[in-house]
C-alpha cells in the first residue's frame, strides 16, 4: 500500500501551495481536486489546466500523481451529463499521459437526479479506456446514488469493465451506516483506491479522533495484496487548523500503510 494526500486537506490554497504542504508533511504522492468548473472551482479545471504544468508542478515538489479527482457526473439534464462525462473522456487522456492510475468519479443525488443515465455515461466511457492503463474508481458518497454495497452490485452487473472499480470512501461509508472492511471482502478485484477520512456520524473529523475504523479497512485490504494507494482527505470544521490536522494525518497515515 501507498499513501498520498488530496488537496482537499488544502481546499482553500492555490493548487501549488496545496502541493507543497502536502510535500512538507511528509507525503510523496498527491491527488488534485481538478473539478470541472461547472461543478465548483477548486485546484484546476483539465480544460485549462495542461497536463505539462501539472507535471512540471509535481516534479517541482518530486510528487507522483496518486490519482485525478473528477467530482461527479450529475444528471440533473442530459446536456449536464454529456458535459460531465466529456470531461472524464478528457481526464483519462491526461491520466495516461502522466502515466496516473485512477481518475475518481463520483455518481448523482439520490433524491434529486436519475441513475440510469450515469449508468450510461459509464458505458460511454469505456471505449475511453480502451488502450490504456487507467481505471475509473467509483466514490461512494453519502446520499449519492454510490451510497450501499448493493448500489455498487447494480452497477457493475450493468457496466462490468475490468477497469470500473471503486474509490472506497471511508468517512461517508460511515455516514451511511456501511461497515467499509465488508466493501473490500465483497469487491477485493474491484477496490483500486481509498480516501481515509475520520467520522463522528456524518461529521468529518481530523483522523484518529473519529468512529471510523480505518485500520479494519487496512487489514483486510492487505489481506487481498491492495498496491494502490490510500489517500489522505480531510474536511475539517472551521476553526480547526487544517495545516496541523495534515501534518498530524500524515503519521496516522504511515501507521496505516505499516499495518
Amino acid at each position: 500500500m501507498n499513501i498520498a494526500a488530496s488537496s482537499i486537506c488544502w481546499v482553500h490554497d492555490t493548487l501549488e501551495d496545496a502541493l507543497r504542504k502536502a510535500r512538507e508533511c511528509g507525503f510523496r504522492a498527491f491527488e488534485p481536486l481538478v473539478f470541472p468548473a461547472e461543478l465548483c472551482r477548486l485546484h484546476g479545471d483539465l480544460r485549462e489546466l495542461k497536463a505539462s504544468d501539472l507535471h512540471r508542478l509535481l516534479a517541482k515538489y518530486d510528487m507522483k500523481l496518486a490519482a485525478l479527482h473528477l467530482g461527479a457526473i450529475k444528471t440533473r439534464s442530459d446536456d449536464q451529463r454529456k458535459a460531465l462525462t466529456d470531461y472524464a473522456k478528457r481526464a483519462i487522456e491526461v491520466a495516461a499521459e502522466l502515466g496516473c492510475p485512477v481518475i475518481v468519479e463520483g455518481g448523482p443525488d439520490r433524491a434529486s437526479e436519475p441513475l440510469v443515465p450515469f449508468l450510461r455515461s459509464l458505458e460511454e466511457l469505456v471505449p475511453a479506456l480502451k488502450g490504456t492503463d487507467v481505471k475509473i474508481g467509483l466514490e461512494n458518497h453519502y446520499r449519492n446514488w454510490i451510497q450501499y454495497i448493493q448500489d455498487y452490485e447494480h452497477i457493475f452487473q450493468h457496466v462490468g469493465h475490468p477497469q470500473i472499480g471503486i474509490t472506497l470512501d471511508t468517512g461517508h461509508f460511515t455516514s451511511a451506516g456501511v461497515d467499509s472492511a465488508d466493501v473490500v471482502r465483497r469487491f477485493p478485484d474491484k477496490v483500486f483506491h481509498v480516501h481515509v477520512k475520520d467520522h463522528v456520524g456524518t461529521q468529518s473529523v481530523p483522523l484518529g479522533s473519529g468512529q471510523t475504523d480505518n485500520f479494519a479497512v487496512a487489514r483486510e485490504l492487505k489481506k487481498i495484496g491492495f498496491a494502490g494507494y490510500l489517500s489522505q482527505e480531510l474536511e475539517v470544521a472551521e476553526g480547526i487548523d487544517a495545516d496541523q490536522a495534515a501534518r498530524d494525518g500524515y503519521a496516522y497515515m504511515t501507521r496505516l500503510r505499516e499495518i
